[in-house]
């Protein structure tokens, strides 16, 4: 899979023409850095060519032998090739390859019967405390999913979840937003647009968008894959946690689609334990040398992360 769409979604949110920029440029590399003690800054400023998935599916898949042939000639201008967000595997196929420690993800598996497995894997209690939170949420709430090709351009549904997705950057201090109003249109337009999933909260007295998650669908994977939710908190009714609550009705309708392996995507392993992740992985950054002058410095911050980690 090209995975066209998301390249046009990277370049269009980092500003480039193609996905070949700085790496302390890329968002999710510059997230990283902003957690690490940094010490050769001319490392990061060298520039590096983006493989497919971008950042934007939280697993990416490896290349073979012919796709990695294809990835350095597109790349050769570059410092690096830049293969992102892959499982941590004990071997690489290419010896050249440096494995950078990304993040973590994690997996709901639910073997076809979501409440059961939650509630295995939460505990009673706490399974108990999800449901209770769902039903508070229904009841003040109404939930709208769409699929993301089936909304006309102007549909209120892309502008509601776009302010909502604009809280969520602004809350976490993320260096870039990846799905605007126009990404997600060109989204909706693309080849991939009946995989993407919309799910929004209206509270009820008020008609006023307060959730929004965003969805992927990959029936060639059998994955279920959350990308992205935004909340605004300032008018979530109290008692009230859509945190939470979005998962399970995720849980829910990814089940009614015939899905048992639901990705809820990297980072916040922790809260994500809390609602039911019961499968956790390791991811690195595959980084190929090209032109640079500093692959020892990249071994170096590969073994700094791998130390901290």
């Amino acid at each position: 899979m090209e995975w066209q769409p998301q390249r046009i979604a990277f370049c269009d949110s980092h500003n480039v023409s193609q996905p070949h920029l700085p790496l302390m440029d890329i968002a999710h590399w510059d997230a990283v850095l902003q957690r690490r003690e940094v010490r050769n800054y001319a490392l990061h400023q060298e520039r590096a060519y983006v493989g497919p998935g971008y950042f934007y599916m939280p697993v990416s898949d490896e290349p073979d032998e012919g796709r990695l042939a294809e990835l350095l000639e597109l790349a050769s201008a570059a410092d690096w090739l830049l293969i992102p967000s892959l499982l941590r595997s004990p071997r690489v196929p290419d010896s050249r390859v440096i494995a950078v420690p990304f993040m973590q993800a994690a997996y709901f598996r639910s073997s076809g019967r979501v409440d059961s497995t939650l509630r295995a894997t939460v505990g009673d209690r706490q399974y108990k405390a999800i449901r209770k939170l769902t039903a508070k949420a229904e009841a003040a709430c109404e939930t709208q999913i769409h699929r993301l090709s089936e909304l006309p351009d102007g549909d209120r549904a892309l502008h509601d979840f776009a302010v909502l997705q604009a809280l969520n950057v602004a809350k976490y201090g993320h260096s870039r937003n990846l799905y605007t109003a126009d990404v997600l249109r060109m989204l909706a337009r693309s080849s991939e647009g009946t995989k993407y999933y919309l799910k929004l909260d209206y509270e009820k007295s008020t008609n006023a968008p307060v959730n929004g998650s965003l969805s992927y669908a990959d029936d060639e994977r059998g994955v279920f894959t959350m990308l992205v939710q935004g909340l605004d908190r300032d008018r979530i009714p109290r008692g009230l946690n859509l945190y939470i609550t979005d998962y399970y009705q995720l849980y829910q309708f990814a089940d009614r689609l015939g899905f048992e392996d639901i990705c809820l995507g990297r980072g916040a392993i922790e809260s994500k334990v809390r609602v039911g992740a019961n499968h956790i992985v390791d991811l690195d950054n595959w980084l190929i040398p090209l032109n640079t002058r500093q692959r020892q410095a990249m071994h170096d911050y590969a073994r700094s992360g791998r130390e901290t980690r």
